[in-house]
């Protein structure tokens, strides 16, 4: 079974010396993915809703590099420094997955690896039969 790491490029990477994404056979698994910019800043500093949002950005781009898309996501897992920020976390989750409707974990966490993340979110995907790998092409 062939094992296909993805990176999006992300300073952490690096770093910390783990892939974005790991796809062995159809199964995708992402890390967890915080809200940062190009230049390894956060985005959306204090807007949980936003935070979520460019976190499924990271991890569409992820699913992308490994051959997969949003909607071969089977379950995410949302950790949430402040629980109080669940229901805006969800509505932002139910706007992006109102269709696919994958499983899905929320928790609150005592921290992040930065003060000013809000939420980490990693997910698994299972990419459908007879779907290549991106990065065979």
């Amino acid at each position: 079974m062939t094992r296909t790491n993805i990176s999006t490029g992300g300073a952490m990477e690096e770093t910390y010396g783990y892939s974005r994404a790991v796809r062995m056979g159809n199964v995708v698994k992402v890390s967890g993915t915080c809200s940062t910019d190009g230049d390894g800043n956060t985005h959306g500093v204090g807007d949980v809703t936003a935070q979520v949002a460019r976190c499924f950005e990271i991890i569409s781009s992820a699913l992308e590099g490994a051959g997969a898309t949003l909607g071969d996501i089977v379950i995410n897992r949302i950790y949430l420094t402040n629980i109080e920020d669940a229901e805006a976390a969800g509505s932002a989750h139910g706007a992006i997955f109102a269709e696919v409707k994958p499983a899905c974990t929320m928790m609150a966490v005592a921290a992040l690896v930065r003060d000013d993340f809000l939420v980490e979110i990693e997910c698994e995907a299972i990419v459908p039969d007879g779907a290549e790998d991106a990065t065979t092409h």
